[in-house]
């Protein structure tokens, strides 16, 4: 494997690696609920064409530099790289995905919560730490109604949900909403 370093954190390439066929380049970024590192992963596909692999965004649980980059490149190693080889010999490698519709991020916002807390699997959690985790949920999948969606999930008034979300952002629980936005802006400016 090799690899090119760069300051961890940078504006667009923290990390590139190259195994075989395939390259992988990573970007280290810090979010209001942690940090990530995002792949873009290219390869020679089966007629011999460069095409892109994967788009790919991991949390990460270390939180300096340093060891962000460590953990990346293992994560590299252990997944990123089998997963591209495996695609490469796909006919259909490299196509563009259309982005999700608003439709399709509440269906599958509600596939997921009633998956998760329909079916009783995580019925130890207060009604608080579940509103937490599904805001978390539809915050990830950008649900343009997460409150009203859970709220009829919940089969509670949407103010309920509100006031859940409310505690959850004075605990920390949550981010709070400026924060967020202030990051996404970030991300977008590249910085």
């Amino acid at each position: 494997m090799q690899e090119v370093l760069r300051s961890p954190l940078a504006k667009r390439l923290d990390l590139e690696l190259e195994r075989g066929l395939v390259y992988a380049t990573a970007e280290m970024k810090a979010t209001a609920t942690g940090n990530f590192c995002h792949w873009f992963v290219s390869g020679l596909a089966v007629n011999g064409l460069p095409t892109m692999l994967l788009d790919l965004a991991v949390p990460l649980s270390s939180t300096n530099p340093k060891d962000m980059t460590l953990e990346a490149k293992t994560f590299a190693e252990t997944y990123v790289f089998p997963m591209a080889e495996a695609l490469l010999s796909t006919p259909g490698a490299g196509e563009s995905i259309p982005p999700l519709g608003v439709a399709e991020r509440a269906s599958l916002f509600e596939a997921h919560m009633a998956h998760h807390f329909a079916s009783g699997k995580n019925s130890g959690l207060t009604l608080q730490k579940q509103t937490e985790s599904l805001f978390k949920m539809a915050t990830f999948l950008e649900v343009l109604t997460p409150v009203k969606l859970i709220a009829q999930f919940q089969q509670v008034g949407v103010g309920t949900v509100e006031s859940r979300i409310q505690r959850g952002r004075a605990s920390g629980a949550i981010p709070k909403a400026s924060v967020v936005r202030a990051k996404k802006e970030l991300l977008k400016k590249g910085k």
